[in-house]
Order: structure tokens, then C-alpha cells, then sequence
């Protein structure tokens, strides 16, 4: 396997690099979900309190408007193990992204 690699051109290398980091990063989000997942119980805070996620909403809106409200809302929705699984998807897209940019600039300046 070492020397298929080792023969590979060097864009081919870094496509190749590309999607090992992407098919491992999904792979590790959907580990990170299902465990974080089954492990999470439901949390006794003030959030979970009744009539306070409402009471939030509405001092957010008032002190900093819809944008402020929305802000909230995505902090919340991201710090749920779904909202963090899709982080690590998503630097991990980005990661690859740059792998897959930089084999094909290899190949265009490879064809002129």
C-alpha cells in the first residue's frame, strides 16, 4: 500500500489526503453524536425551568433585538451534541477542502 501511495502524482497524493480526513472527521462526528447522545440526560437548569426559556426570549428580544434573539438561539442549538457534531463536520469539511484546493492547483499549474 506504502509504494501505491509513494507512486501516486503529488495532487493525486493530496486528493488521496483529502479523503482520509473527510471520511475519517464524518466518521468521528457520528461517534461523537451517538455517544454524546445516549450519554446526555436531560439537564435541570434554569433553561429547562417552565416559563423561563419564554421569559429569556423575551428580555433577549427587548435588550438586544431579533439579531441578539437569533444569536441565542444558534448558541443553544450548537451546544446540543448535534450542534457540536456538525462543528466537527464542518472543520472537517474545511479541512479536506484544503487538501482538495491544493491537489487542484498542482494540477492546473501541472497542465500549463
Amino acid at each position: 500500500m506504502r509504494g501505491r501511495y509513494s507512486s501516486l502524482r503529488p495532487a493525486d497524493r493530496q486528493r488521496a489526503i483529502g479523503w482520509i480526513v473527510l471520511v475519517t472527521g464524518l466518521l468521528a462526528a457520528l461517534v461523537f453524536y451517538v455517544v454524546e447522545s445516549r450519554a446526555a440526560d436531560a439537564a435541570l437548569d434554569d433553561t429547562t425551568a417552565l416559563g423561563y426559556t419564554k421569559s429569556m426570549q423575551h428580555q433577549m428580544g427587548v435588550m438586544m433585538g431579533h439579531f441578539g434573539l437569533l444569536l441565542t438561539q444558534w448558541q443553544t442549538a450548537l451546544t446540543t451534541p448535534a450542534g457540536e457534531a456538525l462543528l466537527i463536520a464542518a472543520g472537517t469539511a474545511l479541512l479536506a477542502a484544503y487538501f482538495f484546493r491544493v491537489a487542484w492547483v498542482l494540477d492546473d499549474d501541472h497542465h500549463e
